[in-house]
């Protein structure tokens, strides 16, 4: 089984071969030097198609241009991917959880020290993330599929309606498509919903 690809953001090039040596036999780690710019280093992250985000807490101990945190980025990332499998490791674990918004995705780096059990926390993640967007990517199609053979109900599409916006927030929330299932008359279009749902597919193949 091909090894899952995470994105590992840290300051120091030490920190990072410890994680790529500690996780080499079950993660391909990609290495971040945070860039002076959050929406740069975000972006990088974005385009390098990884299936999760592992970021220090701090930053600037060794990059004095860098004026934000893990956390920070973290947060950022997360409004461009909703619900995407974030961690972020610190040495100084109270000043994390004071500043983050989500205490369960902080840990404090003496976690390598538990061997695989972080390593398969980490999988697990990514597999229940990609799972969710498989589930809703199939009964989109379902209810697509559906609508060929009879009018849908209420119900039916609020439910197609729902879950095409949630598989875009998932995938790509910033540059969402227009959602065309909010007119009736666009929702009866199946061929330009189809063409939705193919490229909703291409985007999460690349993830």
């Amino acid at each position: 089984m091909a090894k899952y690809k995470v994105a590992y953001v840290d300051e120091s090039e030490a920190d990072i071969r410890r994680f790529q040596r500690f996780s080499y036999n079950h993660l391909d780690v990609i290495p971040f030097i945070p860039k002076d710019s959050i929406e740069e280093t975000c972006i990088d992250i974005l385009e390098s198609h990884v299936d999760a985000v592992i970021a220090d807490f701090e930053f600037s101990e060794q990059l004095s241009t860098v004026h934000y945190d893990g956390t920070d980025l973290v947060s950022l990332f997360l409004k461009k991917r909703e619900g995407f499998p974030v961690f972020i490791l610190t040495s100084f674990e109270d000043d994390a959880i004071s500043k983050g918004e989500d205490v369960n995705i902080i840990y404090e780096k003496k976690a390598m020290d538990e061997g695989e059990r972080f390593l398969e926390r980490i999988k697990a993640q990514i597999e229940k993330y990609k799972h969710k967007i498989e589930k809703d990517e199939k009964r989109l199609i379902e209810l697509l599929s559906e609508s060929k053979k009879r009018k849908l109900d209420a119900p039916e599409m609020d439910e197609l309606a729902e879950l095409d916006s949630k598989i875009e927030k998932s995938l790509d929330k910033e540059s969402r498509m227009p959602n065309i299932l909010r007119d009736d008359k666009e929702a009866s279009d199946l061929s330009e919903l189809l063409k939705k749902v193919d490229e909703l597919t291409q985007k999460f193949d690349k993830k």
